[in-house]
């Protein structure tokens, strides 16, 4: 199963043609040297991906290929004569920079097909036999080098309806995606306009999406398959396009349900009728087959995901608030991440982001999360202890997903072993805690513990990167392992105690027995003492002053240490690899702790800050309410000399829906006013943060808070126009007031700063007016204007 033809690539195949490059689709085998033959047979079937071929210690790359790869990695692009094909173009790199080269191929947006050599030349008959072992794109790649420690790394898919209009922003969409490190797969159903929010919220690594075959205007050149969505997704995410036919729906159902190793998708909460959904996984699942061609990649399950629950943030509220990153300069530095993460592991700052960007409403969860808060908040001796241990802990969430899929390294488990080392003292240092997600880390399933025994009973302390180094179980575990390794390990002293029994026995006084790679053992002795030389011993090489000999004994022990060499790598290679199969079934233990302990990271984070900046646990309620006193920005306040930053009191009160009129001197509206450099933005901008900060069970910049529970931040901020989606200032503003005023409700929050900026005064305040009195009399939601 291959994918479809080429796909754009930053110097298109056109650009490439009218360079004069010479193409593999071109090129006649039959004129071609036999390793260019081999070569031409193994890019027909990946034309759309630049193939790593291994010629000795370098992955060279040919004809097209060799441009792009020259180009993009700043190499020195040569010719190999092939030939009656010519000279073709030619660009490689060494095997053992391979890792500093691939990503930056990838987030040019190519993909690579690995072709490796399968047997040792130096024992080949022949051409070196080669094959595809490995694809690489930038939404799966699994090694560690390649993945940013700190963030989630997405593959999605998107499947819009037959007929999808882009200007009807409630129609329903289907949106599946995967962190393939983490072994997570999600699928939801959700209209158009969340369907921009939620991969705004991703922001995936690739994504595919529905194509559509152009065609060249250049004969005999091949099309290619093009994205078919609006620009607004391309936007988000690089697209990989992808053809119809494999996303039909009664194949993509069986291919879903034979990668979970299920008979239906409804215990999943899919149902057969449910064809987007289906197809959209099915999108992914295709994907992921022909990716990973030797060894299927795990996933712990496929999770139905709903957002009734979620609060919803624009892509524009995610901008103005800053929640991840600045929204000039993209920096970490300054956001409401940065404030917040004092997280001591991987796992705990991925699950930071995917809080701060998904919100949630649900009262039961968020009392739980305030509960622990709270707990290490007046606990300080706890919380100080966690943060001791917790930086012990490895990304134990990936590398649980790496035994899951068999494809641990020994180094891997090395540090899931020593992570797991670290959980009695978690345990402990939490007894006298009471909230639920401490309560969780007082005991472990005994299955963890049975992981730990089984490596702690097999694995040395300093273990190495690959298999290859060897050094991996210790003395004891294998009777078969410890005599080879003694057989290969005390070789010099065997050594030694033969030579001294031949001296003896010959009488040569300066015999030596030695060991080279070239001529292997041999006993050597100088040509004047040659007659002393017994009858046993046979002439092996002759030098200008010097002669070496073997025995049969020498022979023996010689053949003995090869063929222990030999079989010391197949022996430890087996135990290995028995030891990660027996690991496979405390997968889905581990990933449960490294949930627990995530959690357990966050809310230590959550809880060091709120200590250090004064914060106070917010009261929350069902009811429509907001009242902040003396409340702060949580980011400013950091970066202005303490005591400089002035707070403020809010008070506002939604309407209820079962009231007509509000009921509270608290006012529905409040119109911000005051000159520029007043601090307008900053006082609105800090309402939304903490409430914001609420939701996600963190304590807030402010001496007391009551919270109503919102459904929704909208914000419309700054004057900004979108020349290339054919919007001046006044249409995005206009678009994003009407997007508020359509979709928000009486338990949303609203953010209204500068409406009605884009045209004239008049027509701006009239604007403004009218807006004002929408929300008022028709929506009912708290707003600062």
């Amino acid at each position: 199963m291959h994918e479809s033809p080429y796909q754009p690539h930053t110097l298109s195949l056109e650009g490439l043609e009218r360079y004069g490059t010479v193409f593999t689709y071109k090129a006649n085998p039959e004129n071609a040297t036999p390793m260019m033959r081999q070569f031409l047979e193994v890019k027909q079937q990946y034309q759309d991906l630049i193939l790593l071929y291994r010629m000795g210690d370098f992955y060279e790359t040919f004809f097209e290929d060799a441009v792009i790869t020259a180009r993009h990695l700043e190499l020195t692009l040569t010719g190999k004569d092939c030939g009656a094909l010519g000279k073709i173009p030619m660009a490689g790199v060494p095997v053992k920079s391979i890792d500093v080269y691939v990503p930056r191929l990838l987030n040019a947006g190519f993909k690579i097909a690995i072709c490796e050599q399968m047997e040792d030349p130096a024992t080949a008959k022949g051409l070196v036999k080669r094959e595809v072992v490995r694809i690489l794109s930038a939404g799966t790649v699994t090694e560690p080098q390649q993945l940013a420690s700190h963030s989630a790394h997405y593959l999605a898919a998107v499947l819009l309806p037959t007929g999808f209009d882009e200007s009807n922003l409630q129609t329903q969409c289907a949106l599946a995606y995967a962190d393939i490190s983490i072994g997570r797969f999600y699928v939801v159903e959700l209209p158009y306009a969340e369907l921009l929010n939620e991969l705004e919220r991703l922001s995936p690594q690739e994504l595919r999406v529905q194509g559509v075959l152009q065609k060249s205007d250049i004969p005999g050149i091949p099309g290619r398959w093009m994205p078919h969505v609006p620009s607004a997704i391309q936007q988000i995410a690089p697209c990989t396009p992808l053809a119809k036919e494999v996303i039909k729906h009664p194949q993509a159902w069986e291919k879903v349900c034979q990668f979970f190793q299920v008979q239906s998708l409804e215990g999943y909460g899919i149902e057969r009728h449910e064809t987007a959904l289906i197809q959209v996984c099915g999108m992914i699942v295709h994907y992921l087959n022909y990716i990973f061609l030797e060894t299927p990649i795990r996933f712990d399950a496929l999770e139905r995901r709903f957002l009734q629950h979620q609060v919803r943030l624009s892509s524009n509220a995610r901008k103005h608030l800053e929640l991840l990153n600045t929204s000039k300069e993209g920096y970490s530095q300054g956001s409401l991440y940065s404030i917040l993460n004092r997280c001591m592991t991987p796992m705990g700052q991925r699950l930071l982001k995917e809080w701060l960007g998904c919100p949630t409403h649900h009262l039961p969860e968020l009392e739980s999360r305030l509960e622990a808060v709270e707990d290490l908040v007046n606990q300080p001796h706890t919380r100080q202890l966690l943060r001791q241990v917790l930086p012990n802990v490895y990304d134990v969430e990936r590398l649980a997903n790496r035994i899951a899929n068999l494809s641990a390294t020994p180094r891997d488990l090395g540090a899931l072993m020593q992570s797991l080392k670290v959980l009695p003292r978690l345990s402990q240092t939490v007894l006298r805690a009471s909230a639920f997600y401490l309560e969780r880390v007082k005991a472990f399933p005994p299955e963890v513990g049975q992981a730990l025994a089984l490596m702690e009973n097999a694995l040395q302390d300093d273990l190495p990167i690959t298999l290859k180094e060897g050094g991996i179980l210790k003395a004891g575990f294998s009777t078969d392992l410890d005599d080879l390794r003694h057989l290969v390990t005390h070789q010099a002293e065997w050594l030694q105690g033969f030579e001294t029994q031949e001296r003896n026995q010959t009488g040569i006084k300066h015999l030596k027995v030695q060991y080279t790679g070239v001529s292997g053992y041999f006993i050597e002795v100088s040509k004047n003492s040659a007659s002393q030389v017994p009858a046993h011993y046979t002439q092996k090489q002759s030098l200008s002053n010097a002669i070496r000999f073997t025995t049969p004994e020498l022979k023996a022990h010689e053949q003995a240490v090869l063929e222990a060499q030999n079989r010391l790598f197949e022996v430890e290679s087996q135990l290995f690899l028995q030891l990660r199969r027996q690991l496979l079934a405390y997968a889905p233990f581990l990933k449960e702790v490294a949930h627990r302990l995530a959690c357990l990271d966050v809310l230590q984070s959550f809880a060091e800050v709120s200590q250090q900046q004064g914060y106070t646990r917010p009261q929350l309620f069902e009811t429509p309410c907001l009242a902040l006193t003396q409340v702060r920005h949580p980011v400013l306040e950091q970066q202005l000399p303490k005591g400089r930053f002035v707070p403020n009191d809010t008070h506002l009160q939604g309407r209820n829906p079962t009231q007509i009129t509000p009921t509270t001197p608290s006012p529905q509206i409040e119109i911000i006013t005051g000159p520029n450099m007043a601090g307008k933005s900053t006082y609105m901008r800090q309402v939304a943060l903490c409430v914001l900060m609420a939701h996600i069970g963190c304590f807030v910049p402010a001496s007391q808070a009551k919270i109503g529970l919102v459904d929704a931040i909208f914000t419309r901020i700054g004057a900004m126009d979108n020349v290339s989606g054919g919007q001046s200032t006044f249409m995005v503003e206009m678009a994003e007031t009407a997007e508020i005023l359509n979709t928000a409700t009486p338990r949303s929050l609203v953010i209204l700063d500068e409406v009605g900026r884009g045209t004239s005064t008049y027509d701006g305040v009239a604007i403004a007016w009218s807006v004002v009195e929408h929300l008022v009399e028709s929506v009912g939601a708290r707003t600062l204007f």
